[in-house]
């Protein structure tokens, strides 16, 4: 079943990031396939995009290897991807390697490494046969180097993503598929901003001040360089890690 190149697929597009993405790639004449496991929040979005829609949002747990083949499976062939935005994950609690358990791991893997692998091994064949397609996996600053706001659990995953991006890049390159993965830092989703409330003002100006540029990041800057992957003129770029982190890492 081939892909189409005028539909972009958009995991985690109930809210921050990912949801910007979809509205942009939205206002560039995709079609877009909202997926999220909160309801409300992806339907707010499709309300949002409207006519923009390619069909109604998948409503799915990505941590759930089979309810991801199922919606995957249920697209129609005007529904087949040809751009995939694998942009679930996260993970806010700093605590040391001592505190973390396997149960940690595992929730880190399964969030933010073992969703990109389902979702990619779904789409890519698709995109394959049509000679065509975008991959954009949301990786993180923290799988570049080291985080000072999350935990080594969460470390793992995002480093496992930019080498699985990597391999996935050389294996679909020859096919016309590009991979790769942006490397965000600190971005003021409602959801970073909601987990710092609850921090002491010292702890959070401390952190802030380690980023050279002083600042969040925006969710219009974090969304911005995703869209720039999507398209026909990135075709020459692949299996890269393009970071978006205010000089965070450099």
């Amino acid at each position: 079943m081939t892909a189409r190149p005028d539909v972009a697929l958009v995991t985690g597009a109930g809210s921050g990031i990912c949801a910007e993405v979809a509205r942009r790639l939205a206002a560039r004449g995709l079609g877009i396939v909202l997926l999220d496991k909160d309801a409300e929040a992806v339907q707010r979005v499709a309300d949002e995009l409207g006519d923009a829609l390619a069909r109604d949002p998948l409503v799915v747990d990505v941590t759930d290897a089979h309810a991801l083949e199922s919606a995957v499976a249920s697209l129609t062939p005007h529904h087949r991807p040809g751009v995939l935005v694998n942009g679930v994950g996260g993970d806010t609690r700093a605590r040391p390697v001592s505190e973390l358990t396997e149960a940690d791991l595992q929730s880190a893997v399964a969030h933010n490494l073992a969703s990109v692998f389902t979702m990619t091994r779904l789409c890519a064949p698709a995109m394959v046969e049509a000679g065509w397609g975008r991959i954009v996996n949301l990786a993180s600053v923290a799988g570049r180097t080291y985080s000072l706001f999350s935990n080594a659990a969460y470390v793992a995953a995002k480093a496992g993503v930019i080498g699985f991006t990597k391999q996935c890049a050389y294996e679909l390159a020859p096919h016309g598929v590009t991979v790769n993965a942006i490397a965000h830092g600190v971005i003021g989703t409602e959801r970073i901003r909601r987990a710092w409330e609850d921090k002491p003002p010292q702890w959070t100006a401390d952190r802030v001040s380690r980023i050279p540029a002083g600042r969040f990041g925006t969710v219009a800057e974090a969304a911005g360089m995703v869209c720039q992957l999507c398209g026909d003129d990135a075709g020459y770029t692949t299996g890269t890690v393009i970071d978006v982190n205010g000089g965070l890492h450099i």
